[in-house]
């Protein structure tokens, strides 16, 4: 799967993120870091790509950064890792 395909084919609101069992997720444009995020955070009516347009990557500090809506690997059912 691909992170910055991901964020524009789906692009829920918060609440309907969580509601899936799905995660909210940042990937950093510049440096490539993918975190998670707590969605909590964040109004529940708020989209997913809204976020991006707040966000600033905590490793580089770049602004160009996707929040992107992350689902289970439908294989072996783990949330994809972490990497920096």
């Amino acid at each position: 799967m691909s992170f910055a395909s991901a964020a524009h084919i789906d692009d829920p609101t918060i609440e309907a993120l969580f509601k899936s069992d799905r995660r909210l997720g940042i990937v950093c444009g510049h440096c490539g870091r993918f975190r998670y995020m707590n969605g909590s955070r964040f109004s529940q009516d708020q989209k997913v790509s809204a976020l991006s347009e707040t966000l600033v990557c905590s490793s580089c500090r770049s602004k160009d950064v996707k929040a992107i809506a992350v689902s289970r690997n439908p294989d072996n059912g783990y949330w994809p890792a972490e990497s920096s």
